[in-house]
């Protein structure tokens, strides 16, 4: 099995359903590319692959916190996140994920009312 190289992290995202309405429970859904390595599995030299994760993802809605996830290597590739939140107001919504080398990735989607 040829490994090649590493697959880049970065690339975050954020996916909001349309036409938001103000108090609507909406599910956000959110995704980073990441290669997720858990310190276990070995290069083509047979080398071990350093951990190399997301470990905290941290959600703002308007500059207040939200959620905040705390994860583990047991995480699979390229890691996806969805919840429940309550449009209160217009604001930015906002997505940090960290990895285990301090690298953040973030991503902001608006949340407006409307359509």
């Amino acid at each position: 099995m040829t490994l090649g190289a590493a697959p880049a992290a970065g690339d975050p995202r954020i996916l909001l359903p349309p036409g938001i309405r103000q108090d609507a429970v909406i599910y956000v859904r959110a995704l980073v590319s990441h290669p997720m390595y858990t310190g276990m599995s070995r290069d083509e030299q047979g080398a071990l692959i350093r951990e190399y994760y997301i470990k905290s993802v941290e959600i703002t809605y308007g500059g207040q916190r939200v959620a905040r996830f705390e994860w583990t290597s047991g995480i699979s590739r390229d890691p996806y996140v969805a919840f429940p939140l309550r449009a209160t107001h217009e604001a930015p919504l906002h997505i940090a994920w960290t990895d285990t080398k301090g690298k953040v990735y973030t991503q902001t989607a608006a949340i407006a009312f409307g359509g």
